[in-house]
């Protein structure tokens, strides 16, 4: 794994590796965006021995998560928008103009999101591959915004009460009510959303109020939609029905889109197989 680098933003320290992957078979880009609460490097790490597509791979950590904090003393509320807008600044740095993007949960909320931004003007959109993106879980906006407040109550038993583990266990009935409920399983995940809760929290609230905007104004979900021509979406099979049912929806209406549901996972699918995925990905990008 190469060096950790930080970039000084103005209120934020963000965390990021860019990789050099040898022997690899271009010389394009990838940017991938990790979910809530889990830093990259241990959502793709994984899967990088595996992924000899792009020669250059970018992994950051998203405010409150991981390795990335803001100046002040403590974790503060997040926004879709100012978790796009430091990502739109990293790639600025790095001069990174063309490239794909991978995202997870809440990071495929947030790819969405900065391939709107970023596709404004005469620039093409970017090939994206989502894996269980936030937002995305519900076809109806007014059902989704229900779901989300299963999500708030996690994020708010985290910060008012200081339960970490009772709501980590509301986060996890909510986003995976039909996972096989191993004991090592389970404890793992307990174990890898605890590292940074209070930034767990407020990432879970940056989707929940985003998807509270869309709610009551659903072109703003259509417009990140419209703007992503092509986009390779990956659900976990033991994930709920009406998901999955949405992803077949947006495949068919839309030419570039495509959805695989994978056996045996649930929304932790990065990490329960992640060699599998890395394969699909390889085709999908080729």
């Amino acid at each position: 794994m190469s060096e950790r680098k930080k970039l000084q933003l103005s209120d934020t320290k963000l965390s990021y590796r860019l990789i050099e992957v040898p022997n690899s078979k271009t010389d394009g880009c990838c940017l991938m965006l990790h979910g809530a609460g889990v830093a990259g490097e241990l959502t793709y790490g994984p899967m990088l021995e595996y992924l000899t597509h792009w020669r250059w791979v970018l992994i950051p950590d998203l405010n409150g998560m991981g390795e990335s904090f803001y100046h002040g003393p403590s974790e503060g509320p997040l926004t879709i928008e100012s978790l796009s807008g430091d990502i739109q600044s990293l790639l600025a740095d790095l001069n990174w103009y063309e490239f794909d993007i991978i995202g997870y949960s809440l990071g495929g909320l947030v790819a969405l999101y900065l391939n709107a931004q970023l596709s404004t003007g005469h620039r093409p959109s970017h090939k994206l591959a989502l894996m269980e993106p936030a937002s995305l879980e519900r076809e109806c906006v007014e059902t989704l915004a229900e779901v989300r407040q299963r999500y708030r109550l996690a994020s708010q038993t985290i910060r008012e009460t200081g339960d970490v583990e009772l709501g980590i266990a509301h986060f996890m009935e909510g986003v995976s009510p039909n996972r096989r409920k191993h004991p090592v399983a389970e404890a793992t995940t307990q174990s890898r959303l605890a590292h940074r809760p209070l930034g767990f929290s407020y990432a879970l609230d940056a989707v929940t109020d985003w998807v509270e905007k869309v709610s009551t104004n659903v072109s703003l979900r259509d417009d990140l939609l419209n703007a992503a021509g092509q986009v390779y979406l990956l659900s976990g099979e033991l994930s709920h029905e009406l998901l999955r049912q949405h992803y077949d929806v947006l495949a068919a209406r839309s030419e570039g889109w495509q959805h695989t549901s994978l056996s045996g996972c649930d929304h932790s699918l990065p990490f329960q197989k992640p060699r599998q995925i890395a394969k699909h990905l390889e085709s999908w990008f080729l």
